[in-house]
């Protein structure tokens, strides 16, 4: 059995024996580990020292933690081993591992793994790459457990032996016609129950969901999760089943989508996903962040435009500054919670392009009733500071204005930006950031004038 230990412990206890030089203890420590564990271990260490540790594992430990690691590191440790030695690797790992860390390679070297594999599986991985990136082709695996019609209850336990050293995951048989077309699915729990001699063709039944290969991967996250299925059949066009893909590729895509999406909300660009906090380096952390944020830079001038115009009422009443802050970080807040929930509800299929006018109408009352109580808040603290009812006023008015406005702004832009085809999670906090800190300036400045007669 392996152990299982806290991370850091382990961390600590690898980096002694690699600074001591102590390779069989590291190699015997290494042994007693979950793949899972020395991969995370292997994804904080530097390029030398993750070849280290993974020079002294067994082919069969290897292959596991290969799986496991980072794609970054995957790709380094890969490039350090001649093409035979990463494809003997590759024979121990499931059909979508290899796909996907060479669905990220460039074409030559990929060409060339491809070549050091044997042929047979070398087209198999040929035919999964040819997918579209993140789609089912590229998930599923093709082990799976084919059954007939005819088959006898006894006949399928039999051929559910046989079959479990070769394949991936057992939790369905699928029925398959002559044609190899899925006829039906018949759940392990209803062939144990089913009474001795009754054949699978009377216990099948139709697949909750199915989808094909170029089917995204967020889709089929959604299509698992929405059924609970442990598996999900991918067929072709004409019925014709090719693969499965499995709950446990589920759960990596419903972290990678989840972590996307929390970073495009940061407006940090696509890649960062696939890499591990201390595998990426400055150089591309700076590349991912700039570029929004020099976009940011540069459309903030609308701020500073707005503070021009108002200058003069600014300067009769220097009060009014005090809560400038205050009032452009309330909006900016009510309007990243709404689009925090709008991406999620996009996400999920909770809302769909028909339900715009009812999301606005909701939003916008929502956002109403937010500004009216933390406008009374507003109203409370500038009277207490002492500037005066009239300011008092004016920053009471200002909040429910600006919160309004914020949520119905962070309704609408997520709801345009999927309209459009655009990623909500990456096009929404940008633009809300933006518009909710000039706009919000503008209409508090112009409630002032309004109020106090600037």
């Amino acid at each position: 059995m392996k152990k299982v230990v806290a991370l850091d412990s382990l961390e600590e206890e690898v980096c002694a024996a690699l600074e001591a030089g102590r390779a069989e203890d590291l190699s015997a420590l290494l042994a007693q580990h979950h793949a899972a564990d020395i991969a995370d271990v292997i994804d904080r260490l530097d390029d030398d020292e993750q070849a280290r540790v993974f020079a002294l594992l067994s082919p069969a430990q290897a292959a596991d933690v290969l799986s496991e690691t980072d794609l970054e590191a995957t790709r380094a440790l890969v490039g350090r081993l001649s093409p035979e030695a990463a494809a003997a690797l590759f024979r121990r790992m499931s059909i979508d591992d290899v796909v996907e860390i060479l669905g990220e390679d460039v074409p030559e070297a990929r060409q060339e793994l491809l070549e050091a594999m044997p042929s047979a599986e070398a087209r198999d991985v040929a035919r999964h790459l040819a997918y579209p990136p993140r789609t089912a082709g590229r998930l599923m695996t093709e082990s799976f457990v084919r059954a007939t019609a005819e088959m006898t209850e006894a006949e399928a336990m039999a051929l559910l032996r046989a079959a479990a050293p070769a394949v991936e995951a057992l939790s369905e048989l699928y029925v398959l016609d002559a044609e190899g077309r899925l006829s039906g699915v018949v759940t392990f729990r209803a062939l144990i129950q089913a009474p001795p001699g009754r054949r699978l063709g009377a216990l099948a039944v139709a697949p909750a969901a199915q989808v094909t290969p170029e089917t995204d991967q967020e889709e089929v996250a959604r299509l698992v999760s929405q059924y609970d299925l442990l598996s999900i059949p991918v067929v072709a066009a004409g019925g014709r089943m090719l693969g499965v893909v499995t709950v446990d590729d589920v759960v990596d895509v419903l972290v990678q989508e989840g972590s996307e999406d929390v970073l495009r909300l940061g407006a940090v660009q696509e890649g960062a996903t696939d890499e591990s906090y201390f595998t990426t380096s400055i150089w591309r952390t700076i590349r991912r962040r700039v570029g929004w944020l020099l976009i940011l830079f540069l459309t903030g001038t609308l701020t500073v435009n707005v503070l021009g115009w108002f200058e003069e009422a600014l300067a009769n009443v220097v009060a009014l500054s005090f809560f400038i802050p205050l009032l452009i970080g309330t909006g900016g807040n009510t309007g990243a919670q709404t689009v925090s929930t709008m991406v999620r509800g996009l996400a999920l299929g909770e809302i769909r392009p028909r339900d715009v006018w009812a999301v606005v109408a909701r939003e916008l009352i929502s956002g109403l009733l937010l500004g009216l109580l933390l406008g009374v808040a507003g109203f409370g603290l500038a009277a207490l500071i002492g500037n005066g009812w009239d300011l008092a006023l004016v920053v009471g008015l200002a909040v429910v204005v600006i919160c309004t406005w914020a949520n119905t702004i962070g309704a609408l832009v997520p709801l345009v930006a999927h309209r459009l085809r655009l990623d909500p999670a990456l096009v929404s906090a940008p633009l809300i950031t933006t518009l909710v800190d000039a706009t919000g300036l503008a209409i508090y400045l112009l409630i002032a004038r309004l109020i106090l007669g600037l």
